[in-house]
């Protein structure tokens, strides 16, 4: 299998676990699958997936929850460019510790989302935004297992 097929297969497949609707109870809680994937696939091979990848894929989530064109793209190319500089870094360290990195990266991604919706349609302040990041940074070690399993299977390089 060609491995641009293969990301497109995982980037859809993140795309629809954050089109699953969550209890409003809940919707804090809903990890952030497309920025878990890029960011898994910039920090295994950075020189295939990068800051163009994430750019689009921001796009797709702008599309898909709704909101302003390119606010997902910023925060996506803002931590892909970051993965991209710290990769090999990050590779030396065990899942737990990177999925601590990511936990950060996401809270990034969450604190200028909460900006721009502050200003936009005045975002009510609160610390539960970054809950997402937290879930994240606990999904990881898993994500980064069958992630990691499914690059070896068809031995993407």
């Amino acid at each position: 299998m060609k491995p641009i097929l293969v990301f497109s297969v995982t980037l859809l497949t993140a795309l629809m676990l954050e089109a699953i609707p969550f209890p409003e109870e809940l919707v804090w809680f809903r990890p952030e699958w497309a920025l878990l994937v890029i960011l898994y696939w910039v920090i295994a091979l950075p020189f295939r997936v990068g800051v163009g990848f994430a750019w689009f894929l921001g796009l797709m989530i702008d599309l898909l929850q709704g909101s302003i064109i390119g606010q997902h793209s910023l925060t996506y190319v803002i931590i892909a460019y970051t993965c991209a500089v710290f990769y090999k870094r990050l590779r030396m360290y065990h899942p737990w510790q990177q999925g601590f990195f990511v936990c950060i990266l996401v809270s990034v991604n969450q604190l200028v989302d909460f900006w721009v919706d502050h200003y936009v349609v005045y975002a009510e302040p609160t610390l539960m935004i970054f809950m997402p990041a937290v879930m994240t940074g606990l999904l990881w070690p898993w994500s980064f297992v069958i992630l990691r399993s499914v690059r070896r299977m068809y031995a993407i390089r």
